[in-house]
């Protein structure tokens, strides 16, 4: 009998964390990358502005059809934006980039 109850618990626990396991993550943030200002970028931390960076590289290589990332054009290109973006703060990311990488 105590075999019995010890088996059950354990299937049910197994099924609430294989329920548990299947769910969605709650965290999940969704971000429109055309709407981040200057201003927003200068406020993110490095690890952040770091994170935008490759994104936003990683996006405008590809669009270019380009896929090697030149490390060297990426910190001279990400200099100039965030020069830029000190000067005008209300301007987006996006625009920063259009204006000011090469």
């Amino acid at each position: 009998m105590r075999r019995n109850v010890l088996v059950i618990a354990i299937l049910v626990i197994a099924a609430a964390l294989v329920s548990v396991a299947t769910l969605p993550a709650v965290a999940q943030i969704k971000m429109d990358m055309n709407k981040i200002t200057c201003k927003d970028l200068l406020k993110y931390s490095s690890a952040d502005r770091t994170f935008l960076q490759y994104w936003m590289s990683g996006y405008y290589n590809a669009a270019a059809n380009n896929d090697v990332l030149d490390f060297k054009r990426l910190e001279a290109n990400t200099a100039k934006v965030l020069a830029y973006c000190k000067k005008n703060r209300s301007q987006t990311v996006p625009n920063a980039i259009n204006r000011n990488a090469s």
